[in-house]
């Protein structure tokens, strides 16, 4: 195996797109009239440079390549059909390529090639209701694609759908009730709804999964100090969730702690971050 071939499959082996490099090792063997390798790892070659040439824009490359594919796998094939749609996208032919989607989905309605590629053009589009809608129809399907439903939340954020973009959190929180980046997402959805006591534990679990989180510790001070701002109204001015959440000189303590905690932080990096840290809390 060439060296040219060994770096191609170390690179798509990294699950890495890098287009130009891709590119750059590819283009000398193809002229020169070679191939890119043996067996299976060859079409595999020829895919990577397929989505090299288009993520470049050199499309003429990308036709010659999906010619090559066509030709040694058949118009039937599921695979090559989904290149084709990704090269009509690239060609500007959106029409074309989510009528190839949708033939493909009619055929296999579980194809998670062809509903992705199918979401992400109508995003890319501006067609949100639509992608949404392929989108939960998607996670009919496939419930355990937790990217899927962070996905699906960033939709709905677009659109202000703020309960529904949460509940697509809670979705990825059960499938990885550990990762601190899900309560972070899920703490400030509910901050923009006001739901400030949810807000406040999901913050707080935060920076028990992530010890120098800033977003964290930072939600912490300011959801502790608006639920404090809450609590000191007259009792018939309160939200609901006041009497259950925790007292006035608790919330001055969380306050005082996420505050520490943040100069503890910046100060790691130097004076001057810390300063420009304590005035940036003087003003919040």
């Amino acid at each position: 195996m060439s060296n040219a071939v060994q770096l191609l499959a170390e690179i798509r082996q990294s699950s890495e797109r890098r287009p130009f490099e891709v590119l750059k090792l590819a283009e000398p063997l193809l002229g020169s009239g070679g191939g890119l390798g043996t067996g299976a790892d060859a079409w595999l070659a020829y895919e990577q440079v397929f989505v090299a040439a288009i993520d470049d824009g050199e499309m003429e490359l990308a036709r010659a390549v999906l010619g090559r594919l066509h030709k040694r796998f058949g118009a039937g094939s599921q695979r090559v059909k989904r290149l084709a749609g990704m090269f009509n996208e690239a060609a500007g032919h959106a029409a074309e390529a989510k009528r190839m989607y949708g033939e493909m989905l009619a055929a296999d309605e579980t194809n998670v090639l062809a509903s992705k590629r199918l979401i992400a053009m109508l995003k890319a589009q501006g067609q949100l209701g639509e992608a949404t809608a392929q989108l939960v129809a998607y996670l009919d399907t496939h419930g355990n694609d937790f990217e899927a439903w962070l996905e699906l939340s960033a939709l709905y954020l677009r659109q202000q759908l703020y309960p529904q973009a949460a509940f697509c959190v809670e979705e990825a929180i059960l499938q990885q009730p550990a990762n601190h980046y899900f309560h972070l997402c899920y703490a400030e959805i509910n901050y923009t709804m006001g739901a400030l006591d949810v807000a406040l534990k999901e913050f707080l679990r935060v920076v028990e999964l992530s010890t120098d989180n800033v977003r964290g510790f930072y939600g912490v001070r300011l959801t502790a100090d608006r639920i404090l701002e809450a609590k000191r109204r007259p009792k018939k001015e309160q939200p609901a969730w006041a009497d259950a959440a925790p007292q006035p000189a608790t919330l001055e303590r969380l306050s005082e702690l996420a505050t520490e905690r943040l100069l503890s932080v910046y100060g790691a990096a130097g004076a001057a971050p810390k300063r420009a840290a304590e005035a940036w809390l003087q003003q919040s």
